[in-house]
């Protein structure tokens, strides 16, 4: 997948969609249909989509890359709705195999070289991301390609990040575009820290489904008998929550008590400490329980479908403005991703500017019939 091309398409939201749809490892698990061809609504598709500075685009691939992304993405030709995504999917599958031949063909320009050890390992993760070689010489065959046809897309694929890295060298951003950035952001909900608690948990475990099943099996209930003795044992945990409460508010060692009684092995270990965290983090019920305490207050018995739970809150944070060095490492993200997508789009724009690309019918759809008219 190459989702820094996301930004080049002419049909963004699909284009960006179509990226993931089409790569083995998203559309593994997609459903069999029958085959989708630009043939199916259109004349007779040749077998060349394009020409791209003489160097041809298979139409193999555009209906691989047609039928994964028609599937994965739901779209119904009998609407018009679907009419009309298949229209911009069809565009933006034509532009991203120009766009993605224009950036292989400048790597081979600028004399980089794929190792053999870097491309076979690149074979290995198309074929893992189809679940092993079976699984992926079943969907070659689906899409009528061989492994050598298909190595011509992973090859391209691998140019694509060595040019990334190519057309991205020397792109930056200052600590004094980072503060201007969150000077001027930092009333955007991005950078609002919602108010947060800091709290541990003794948990004792009561699904009624497991209850019932141990149940089942231990003792080869059913019936009135076995719903009768899962509300028993079930009451009997609650009543084991809560004589940990009542110690643990009379003032034991909560952390001593979760250590030895806890049946959550995640924070056990560790005194039942959940760290710090926001709200819609757990269950409603555990949430609300939390954020009604007081620092050094013990909760009264909580259930959820965990169980039942005692929370001690050890610290509160209100809601406030993140501070610059908290925002920084997201801003800076964020900045980068931009001018690395802009550098890309105007090299590509460019590059399908000089280039001698001739895109044959019916594949010339939506904007790119303006763009490459004729010949």
């Amino acid at each position: 997948m190459w989702p820094y091309l996301q930004t080049c398409s002419n049909v963004l939201l699909i284009a960006s969609l179509t990226l993931c749809c089409v790569t083995p490892g998203c559309s593994k698990n997609a459903p069999s249909r029958s085959n989708t061809s630009p043939g199916a609504d259109a004349t007779a598709p040749t077998a060349v989509v394009a020409t791209v500075n003489g160097r041809p685009i298979s139409s193999k691939l555009y209906e691989m890359y047609l039928k994964n992304g028609r599937e994965s993405l739901g779209l119904d030709a009998n609407t018009e709705d679907g009419r009309r995504k298949l229209d911009q999917l069809r565009e933006g599958i034509v532009s991203e195999l120009i766009d993605r031949m224009l950036i292989a063909q400048e790597g081979e320009r600028r004399g980089l070289t794929i190792a053999p050890e870097k491309m076979a390992a690149a074979e290995r993760r198309s074929i893992a991301d189809l679940g092993g070689d079976e699984q992926y010489d079943a969907y070659l065959t689906e899409h009528r390609l061989t492994r050598d046809e298909y190595r011509e897309v992973v090859r391209t694929q691998v140019y694509g990040e060595m040019m990334r890295g190519e057309l991205n060298r020397g792109i930056t951003v200052t600590d004094r575009e980072v503060q201007a950035y969150y000077h001027a952001h930092q009333a955007d909900a991005a950078f609002q820290q919602p108010e947060r608690v800091k709290a541990a948990h003794i948990l004792v475990a009561a699904r009624p489904n497991l209850i019932t099943e141990q149940l089942q099996r231990e003792k080869n209930l059913s019936g009135a008998t076995l719903a009768s003795a899962v509300r028993e044992e079930i009451e009997h945990r609650r009543q084991r929550a809560e004589d940990l409460r009542r110690k643990a508010a009379s003032g034991a060692n909560f952390a001593a008590l979760a250590h030895e009684s806890s049946d959550d092995p995640g924070t056990r270990a560790r005194g039942g400490d959940l760290g710090t965290f926001a709200r819609n983090s757990h269950p409603r019920a555990f949430d609300d329980a939390a954020f009604a305490l007081k620092p050094g207050a013990v909760s009264s018995v909580v259930q959820t479908e965990f169980g039942f739970h005692v929370i001690k809150v050890s610290a509160r944070e209100p809601a406030r403005v993140q501070k610059l060095a908290e925002a920084a490492p997201e801003i800076r993200r964020r900045l980068l991703e931009e001018r690395e997508a802009k550098t890309l789009t105007d090299w590509l724009t460019e590059a399908r500017r000089k280039a001698a690309i001739r895109i044959n019918e019916p594949y010339r759809f939506g904007a790119l019939k303006n763009e490459f008219p004729p010949h």
